[in-house]
């Protein structure tokens, strides 16, 4: 009888550890937005243009980083691809309709683009859209 006690008063526990788990988990914290769908309305569509657009270019110490402030970009050429032709010499590759930067400024593959300072967009540069306002940021990894 004893015995049987102890796994009731067990399973008792352990069920109240998980209801307490899942209540403060569901109901307490509050998750932020996440980064990728920010503006994800106004991204699907290609701007005729935009403006105030900074480009900063890590070089990770291979050679000094460059900054380009006030980019205007016009025609619908709006994309993180188009930024990149406007302000740098680049090599890239098509895949298909995905264009990939092997190099930028003569430094070779190894390039991660971030915009507004969020996590690495699962989007080709090409079709990033680019809003007014953004800074986009390359890395060399």
């Amino acid at each position: 009888m004893e015995k049987r006690n102890k796994y009731i008063l067990l399973a008792f526990l352990g069920f109240s550890c998980f209801s307490l788990l899942f209540f403060f988990n569901s109901l307490l914290l509050h998750n932020p937005p996440s980064p990728i769908i920010q503006n994800e309305e106004e991204r699907s569509v290609k701007q005729s243009s935009v403006d105030n657009i900074t480009l900063f270019i890590d070089y990770s110490g291979v050679k000094t980083n460059e900054k380009f402030e006030n980019v205007s970009l016009t025609n619908y050429q709006t994309t993180v691809y188009h930024l990149l032709l406007n302000c740098c010499e680049i090599s890239s590759q098509n895949y298909g309709a995905y264009i990939y930067i092997n190099g930028i400024n003569g430094v070779g593959t190894g390039w991660i683009y971030t915009v507004n300072d969020g996590i690495p967009p699962m989007l080709a540069v090409n079709y990033y859209n680019l809003l007014d306002n953004d800074t986009v940021k390359w890395k060399y990894v």
